[in-house]
């Protein structure tokens, strides 16, 4: 009864070790206002950096419009990693604004690969 309750709790601990060390497959998708038929394509981009050895790695994404600015209405980010992934924050602008600032954060010993999908009219 002892060796089977010793097994039990290792096994326990290494499924609590693969999950915490490889996470659960699920990305850090974000959604942002909503995005109407007549509403165009501002802009669609795939932000990138290489993971930092034991730490975060941030980064900035700024949209800007040249000529005639159109207002933001829908923003889309899909994490395109999945696993151990970037996290995302508006930091400025965004839905109702022609301008949006997006800071992101990687997990620890993890790089940044995510998709941003900008609509306005």
């Amino acid at each position: 009864m002892y060796l089977f309750g010793v097994f039990l709790l290792l096994v326990g601990t290494h499924v609590c070790f693969i999950d915490a060390n490889f996470g659960s497959g699920e990305g850090n998708d974000y959604t942002y206002g909503t995005q109407a038929t007549t509403d165009t394509l501002i802009a669609s981009e795939t932000v990138t950096k290489s993971k930092s050895l034991l730490g975060t790695t941030t980064k900035t994404y700024t949209l800007t419009q040249a000529g005639t600015a159109k207002t933001i209405s829908y923003i889309k980010i899909t994490d395109l990693k999945r696993m151990r992934g970037a996290t995302a924050e508006i930091t400025s602008g965004g839905v109702g604004s022609t301008t949006v600032t997006i800071k992101f954060t990687s997990a620890r010993g993890g790089g940044i690969k995510s998709q941003v999908v900008i609509y306005g009219s």
